[in-house]
């Protein structure tokens, strides 16, 4: 099939590890992908690594891409630039010819509907609202239960145009690192090697709950066992302002030179160093990197966002604790710090978990599903 993604811009988040993940796995059943895009979210003063990595990802995979101009200036700068990317982009749409348009943004579904198209589109955020420019898909897929229930009740999407895709993620994060590499790691880092570390993978934002777990950890952890821990971030700050936010936190809680940013990288290795991850987030449609860390075999405590039950049996495969509960987290992470039983039981079931139900091979197969029955309609 030739398949359209379209999608705004790609960040340094979920949303363009999925679509690159995504992506992969049709190339490699062999289908054709084109995407339309505004661009990356580079910026001058941040490490853009990612974004050059993710364009050589695509160009790997053979993967056309057609950029478009985001409109920028005042209201009526804006308004011309936004006409001429609307014609820009209908021209691609109608010169490509694509079986499948999978939109990925949701304030671009009116230019299929514009057009007349079928067309699917992924729940990727649970901050949207209705709006002019989002125009109901002719099947919607839904990442989570939670998802599902946000696409019903706040976006109003009738219920029986939704399908369940859960997100899906390379096998290669269950492949165990070596020893050596650990090491090496906590060297290159300057990561304590006697300490237990506590690992976050994410942005460093109030969204993505990051005082959450300083304020878990700060007062709400016994002081013996704080001073037996590290706590390792993999992200970056999301504005400058949020790096002087967090050294307060730190500062408020005692908490000084017990943590390290490392910034957005690869963060496979990370899963398999980390003895607990956290994802303490305010807002998800489906929590990704809890996935990927229990597929690493890392112990996984996260909030009870979109995506936490559909990943987690509380107690058997991790722990789910009540969003913005920074005491509840701080009790989960005193139980599984100090029951070593436990923690390995939990890790090597969430491992098993993840093998069985978010493998990128999976979410491929049922993602074709939904395009094999779009085409139908």
């Amino acid at each position: 099939m030739k398949i359209l993604f379209i999608i705004m811009r790609f960040g340094k988040d979920g949303l363009a590890t999925n679509i690159a993940e995504l992506a992969d796995g049709l190339v490699n059943k062999g289908h054709e992908v084109h995407i339309i895009t505004g661009g990356f979210k580079e910026q001058k003063d941040q490490d853009n690594t990612f974004f050059s990595s993710l364009r050589q990802r695509f160009a790997n995979l053979g993967i056309k891409m057609h950029y478009f101009k985001e409109p920028q200036g005042g209201i009526f700068a804006k308004g011309y630039h936004s006409l001429k990317s609307l014609v820009q982009i209908i021209f691609r749409i109608t010169k490509i010819k694509p079986e499948i348009i999978h939109c990925h943004s949701p304030n671009l579904t009116f230019i299929p509907w514009l057009l007349g198209k079928k067309f699917t589109s992924t729940v990727h955020a649970d901050t949207i609202r209705p709006n002019a420019r989002y125009k109901h898909p002719t099947l919607l897929i839904a990442v989570s239960e939670g998802s599902k229930n946000f696409t019903e009740t706040v976006m109003h999407t009738p219920p029986e145009s939704i399908r369940m895709v859960y997100h899906g993620i390379p096998e290669r994060f269950s492949e165990p690192e070596t020893q050596e590499n650990l090491k090496r790691l906590k060297r290159e880092h300057q990561i304590p090697e006697d300490k237990i570390i506590i690992g976050l993978v994410g942005r460093i934002t109030q969204q993505k709950g990051t005082d959450v777990l300083v304020k878990a950890i700060g007062q709400y952890m016994p002081k013996e066992l704080i001073h037996k821990i590290f706590v390792v971030i993999v992200g970056d700050y999301q504005t400058p302002k949020h790096e002087l936010w967090l050294e307060g936190l730190l500062e408020e809680h005692k908490l000084t030179g017990k943590l390290k940013v490392l910034g957005f990288q690869d963060p496979k290795p990370f899963y398999q160093l980390f003895d607990v991850f956290v994802l303490p987030s305010r807002s998800d449609t489906f929590g990704l990197v809890a996935v990927e860390a229990m597929m690493g075999g890392c112990c996984t405590i996260r909030s009870n966002g979109n995506g936490a039950s559909d990943q987690i049996e509380h107690g058997v495969n991790g722990m789910i604790f009540p969003m913005e509960d920074s005491a509840s987290l701080g009790k989960q992470l005193t139980e599984v710090l100090t029951n070593d039983d436990l923690r390995k039981s939990m890790a090597l079931k969430g491992r098993e978990k993840a093998l069985a139900c978010f493998t990128l091979e999976k979410m491929t197969s049922n993602t074709l599903k939904v395009y094999q029955e779009l085409k139908s309609l």
